[in-house]
C-alpha cells in the first residue's frame, strides 16, 4: 500500500511539472496543425521568425485616449491546456486620456504576469490570437485578434472582443452604467503603427 501511494505520489508530481525534465526537444514549426502529443517534450518554435514582426511598442488612438502597447517574443513557453513548449508573443500596455493622465499601465510587470499572453495563428492565416486577461480590472478578459494592415508590417490592426463580465460586489464599478465603465483596451477595432 506504501509503495502504491509513493507511485502515485511521483505520478502526480510529474504531471504537475509537465516537460520539465525535457534533455532535447522534438521540434516542430510553430504553423503545425496536427495533433501533438502532450507533454513529449514537443515544442512548436518559431522557425520562420514570424513573431519577429510583432515585436516593439505600438500605438492607437481611440475614443479620446492612446494605447502603447509592448510586445515581446518568449521562447519556448509551456503553454498549460495545450500541454507542449511554444514560442508566443506577450503584451503589456500603457493607455492615457487626452490629458496625458495615465488610465492603466502594466508596462513594468514581469513578463510572467503579462495581461495579454499569445496563443498563435489562426489556422491557414496570417492572423495571431492573444487572450486578454485583467485582474485588476475586475477579472476582464477577452481575445484579440491582430493582423498586419500593411505589406511593411508597421500597422497592426488589433481586434478586442471582451468577453460578457459578470461583476460580483466587489468589483470598484459594479452598478456602474456600461459607457462609464473602464475601457483599458479598444473595443471595438483600431489600427496601432509601429513606434
Amino acid at each position: 500500500m506504501r509503495n502504491i501511494f509513493l507511485v502515485l505520489m511521483i505520478m502526480m508530481s510529474c504531471k504537475s511539472f509537465p516537460q520539465t525534465n525535457c534533455s532535447q526537444y522534438t521540434i516542430l514549426p510553430l504553423r503545425t496543425y496536427t495533433d501533438i502529443p502532450e507533454d513529449q517534450c514537443y515544442y512548436l518554435k518559431d522557425t520562420n521568425n514570424e513573431l519577429q514582426a510583432f515585436v516593439g511598442t505600438w500605438k492607437g488612438v481611440w475614443n479620446g485616449k492612446t494605447i502603447f502597447i509592448s510586445f515581446k517574443k518568449v521562447a519556448n513557453k509551456y503553454k498549460e491546456g495545450l500541454n507542449f513548449n511554444t514560442d508566443i508573443i506577450i503584451g503589456k500596455f500603457k493607455t492615457v486620456d487626452s490629458n496625458g493622465n495615465i488610465l492603466f499601465n502594466n508596462l513594468q510587470i514581469a513578463d510572467d504576469d503579462a495581461k495579454m499572453e499569445g496563443l498563435g495563428f489562426i489556422n491557414m492565416t496570417d492572423k495571431y490570437i492573444v487572450t486578454y486577461y485583467d485582474e485588476d480590472v475586475c477579472d476582464m478578459s477577452g481575445t484579440i485578434y491582430l493582423t498586419f494592415a500593411n505589406a511593411a508590417k508597421t500597422q497592426l490592426h488589433f481586434s478586442f472582443n471582451q468577453r460578457n463580465e459578470v461583476l460580483t460586489s466587489d468589483c470598484y464599478f459594479h452598478g456602474w452604467p456600461h459607457a462609464d465603465r473602464p475601457e483599458p483596451l479598444p473595443n471595438p477595432d483600431i489600427i496601432l503603427t509601429k513606434q
